[in-house]
């Protein structure tokens, strides 16, 4: 067996999705440690909080991979007062080594996308963009029990912009915050786009054009990818016969919505 490092993973990561082809304003990589730390666990995680690095210390991991980065805007301070500091400080006291996979993971067959893509069931799919999956459903739905179908696979609550009735035989899908989508969707052939974010002024547009938009939550639509992810981590790892175990953070940050009815 071998010893792991940062590097290592990183490698690994790489080559499925490559750091270079991160968007200009995302801030992928390694964030916090160095390349030459020694990797015995990893830990996977959607985003990387206070929590999760509590986790890792319990677990005794070295690293932390999330998907989301810290600093994803310029900070100009690492005062404790703040929120990104104080937890910045956390990560490197504890001796954890930090990478961020984001939008260069995004664009691959491990997204948050693809992965809902599979457990739907969609055929014949097809990529509008770098972002974007698009495919034909087993079966053709309207947009009231499609959207129920899709609260169940995400587990959670999901918001529908558009006519209950459409019928719907293609869906596209981008996992996270990308409704600026829908257009490339419908131009691929698709009735109805699933994200995680909808703004007020696409959901208009969209609807009043005859397309459909569900919300499913920027969580649940890319939490389902870490779990891919960890399971490709482990898998490589093996085979290179590394001495490096992966696990999956257990920890949630979104409770399920209340409904209006268990609301009353």
């Amino acid at each position: 067996m071998y010893n792991a490092t940062v590097k290592t993973i990183y490698t690994l990561i790489d080559e499925i999705a490559p750091f270079d082809t991160q968007e200009e304003f995302d801030n992928a990589g390694v964030l916090v440690g160095s390349m030459q730390d020694p990797v015995q666990h990893v830990l996977l995680a959607l985003d990387v909080t206070p929590e999760v690095v509590a986790e890792a210390e319990t677990l005794g991991a070295s690293l932390v991979i999330a998907h989301h980065p810290l600093m994803f805007r310029a900070i100009q301070s690492l005062s404790t007062d703040d929120y990104e500091g104080k937890l910045l400080h956390s990560i490197a006291g504890s001796g954890l080594a930090l990478i961020s996979a984001h939008t260069n993971l995004d664009q691959t067959s491990l997204s948050g996308a693809s992965v809902l893509a599979q457990r739907l069931g969609l055929m014949d799919i097809t990529k509008p963009d770098r972002f974007l999956v698009e495919g034909r459903l087993p079966r053709e739905m309207d947009t009231k029990r499609l959207g129920i179908h899709l609260a169940q696979v995400l587990g959670a609550d999901v918001r529908m912009y558009g006519d209950p009735d459409t019928p719907v035989r293609r869906l596209a899908i981008a996992g996270g915050a990308y409704d600026e989508g829908w257009k490339s969707a419908r131009q691929a052939g698709a009735q109805a786009l699933l994200t995680g974010e909808v703004r007020y002024h696409n959901a208009l547009e969209a609807a009043e054009s005859g397309f459909v938009l569900f919300d499913g939550g920027h969580y649940h639509t890319e939490v389902c990818m870490m779990e891919i992810l960890a399971q490709y981590l482990q898998k490589r790892l093996n085979d290179l016969q590394y001495k490096v175990a992966v696990s999956l953070s257990a920890v949630h940050h979104f409770a399920e919505g209340l409904t209006l009815k268990e609301a009353e």
